[in-house]
C-alpha cells in the first residue's frame, strides 16, 4: 500500500505538470506561427557562395541549452550537472533517510518540478528584461536613421549603446551578417532560442525596409511606442495581482515542503500514516485535496 501511496503522489506531480506543459501550448504555437509567417513573407536570400553557407542549416542546439541560454544561465553541460546535481544528493539523502527508495525518488521529483518553476520564472524575468530594452534600442535606430544612415548601419550604430541581455543577441546578428547573411535573416536565427516575439517583428520590419523600402524610421517609432506602452500596462497589472499570486504559491507550496520537512527531521512521526490504514486513507485524501487546491489556485492566479 505504501508503494501504491508513492506512485499516485508521483502520478499527481506528472498530472500537475502535464497540466502546466499543456496550459503553455497555445502561446508557444502562436510564437511558432508568427516565426513561420516571419520566414514565409521574407524574399529568399542572396544565392552568392557566402550567402548560402550562412543560411544553410546550422548544428541544432539541444533543447537543454536553448533553455539556459533563456534563463540567462551559461549554455554548458557542467551548468546543468550543477542544476541537477543538488536534486540528486537530495533524493538520495531522502531515499536514506526514510528506508524507501520511492520516497527518494518523490523527492527528486520535487526538486525538478521546483526547477524548473525557478527556470521559468528566471526565463520570464530575462524576457522582460529584454522587452524593456527594446524601445530604447528602436529609438536609437529611429535617430540614426533620421540623419541619414541606412537601415543596416543604424543597426549597427545603435547596438553599442545595448547592455545585456539584450547586446549577446544583436552581437550574434552582426557575426552572422559579416558572414553574408542578410539582417532580417541573422536576426530572426540569432533570436530563435529566445522565442522573443517583438525580436520577431523587427525582423520582418528590416526585410521589408531593406528589399522594398518605405518609411521604417515610422514603423519603428510606433512600434517603440506601442511597446512603451505594454511594458506600463503589464506593470500596473502585475503590481494590482501580486498579493494574489504570492498568496497562490504560498498556499499551494505550504503543506508540501512542511510535510517533507517534517518527515525528513522526524521520520517517526510519519510511520503510522504509513503503516495504519486509516493513516493511508488520510494521505490519499490529502494528495487528493492539495491537488485541486492547487489547481483552483493557479487557475485563479491565470484569470486575474
Amino acid at each position: 500500500m505504501t508503494a501504491a501511496l508513492l506512485m499516485a503522489s508521483i502520478a499527481l506531480l506528472l498530472v500537475a505538470g502535464a497540466l502546466h506543459l499543456w496550459w503553455g501550448v497555445a502561446a508557444r504555437h502562436q510564437q511558432r506561427s508568427a516565426a513561420q509567417h516571419a520566414e514565409t513573407r521574407l524574399p529568399p536570400a542572396s544565392a552568392g557562395p557566402a550567402g548560402r553557407a550562412a543560411a544553410g542549416p546550422a548544428p541544432r542546439r539541444q533543447r537543454w541549452a536553448e533553455l539556459l541560454r533563456r534563463a540567462g544561465l551559461d549554455d554548458r553541460v557542467h551548468t546543468l550537472v550543477l542544476l541537477l546535481l543538488p536534486g540528486l544528493v537530495l533524493g538520495v539523502g531522502a531515499g536514506m533517510r526514510l528506508g524507501s527508495a520511492w520516497f527518494g525518488l518523490l523527492t527528486l521529483l520535487l526538486y525538478l518540478l521546483g526547477m524548473g518553476l525557478w527556470l521559468q520564472r528566471r526565463i520570464e524575468k530575462v524576457r522582460q528584461r529584454l522587452v524593456a530594452q527594446m524601445p530604447d534600442f528602436l529609438e536609437n535606430m529611429v535617430r540614426m536613421t533620421g540623419i541619414g544612415n541606412s537601415l543596416s548601419m543604424a543597426f549597427q550604430g545603435a547596438v553599442q549603446n545595448v547592455t545585456p541581455p539584450l547586446r549577446p543577441i544583436l552581437d550574434s546578428t552582426l557575426s552572422y551578417t559579416r558572414a553574408g547573411m542578410d539582417l532580417d535573416r541573422a536576426l530572426l536565427q540569432a533570436a530563435q532560442a529566445y522565442r522573443l516575439q517583438p525580436l520577431e517583428m523587427l525582423s520582418v520590419i528590416l526585410g521589408t525596409s531593406i528589399r522594398i523600402g518605405g518609411r521604417s524610421d515610422q514603423i519603428l517609432q510606433r512600434m517603440s511606442d506601442f511597446m512603451r506602452d505594454m511594458e506600463e500596462v503589464q506593470r500596473e497589472l502585475q503590481a494590482t495581482t501580486s498579493e494574489t499570486r504570492m498568496s497562490a504559491w504560498v498556499l499551494g507550496l505550504l503543506p508540501v515542503l512542511s510535510a517533507l520537512f517534517m518527515s525528513l527531521l522526524n521520520p517517526e512521526f510519519f510511520q503510522p500514516m504509513f503503516q495504519a490504514a486509516l493513516g493511508k486513507k488520510i494521505l490519499l485524501v490529502a494528495l487528493l485535496l492539495e491537488a485541486i487546491g492547487a489547481f483552483t489556485l493557479y487557475r485563479l492566479a491565470k484569470s486575474l
